[in-house]
């Protein structure tokens, strides 16, 4: 876009060169050395009027770019932080998994203290998570089930 805004001016110029040319060549014609003197006036006036226009828009142009810059530059921060807690969440939910499948693979006895493990059912261990804060998902994952039937049966002790 910068270049855009000097590409029209170059060529707006180059118009008025010609112009301005052609404007001469007549008033040569003319041979009025007064009428002459303001056209050259004139004609200068219009070129310093184009030229502020155009370091205006150049300046605009590069305001711009250096805002879309900055922007740019945010976003980038922003996805980077973004993945680096999706990779996060991905290893809270494997350990979870993990966690899960330990307990499901736990064996009924404990051999050091040659004492029974007490087996809760599953509803009673999705109570348990969920009381603990778990959310349906992890919950699901770590008892074995699915997160609708998780929600069930959640949804059948809230209405006791």
């Amino acid at each position: 876009m910068q270049y855009t805004a000097i590409i029209v001016s170059l060529v707006v110029l180059i118009i008025v060169i010609f112009a301005l040319a052609n404007i001469f060549g007549k008033l040569k014609k003319l041979q009025k050395s007064n009428v002459i003197d303001q056209l050259k006036n004139e004609i200068d006036e219009l070129i310093l009027e184009f030229n502020l226009t155009t370091d205006r828009n150049i300046n605009i142009l590069e305001e711009k770019v250096s805002t879309l810059t900055r922007l740019i530059n945010d976003a980038d921060k922003r996805i980077k932080i973004l993945g680096k807690e999706l990779e996060r969440k991905k290893s809270e939910s494997l350990v979870y998994d993990q966690l899960g499948r330990i307990n499901n693979n736990r064996p009924s006895v404990d051999s050091s203290l040659s004492t029974p493990v007490v087996k809760t059912s599953k509803k009673d261990r999705i109570i348990e998570l969920y009381n603990n804060g778990f959310t349906s998902a992890v919950i699901a994952s770590r008892v074995g089930s699915s997160v609708g039937e998780v929600e069930l049966i959640i949804s059948l002790i809230k209405g006791r």
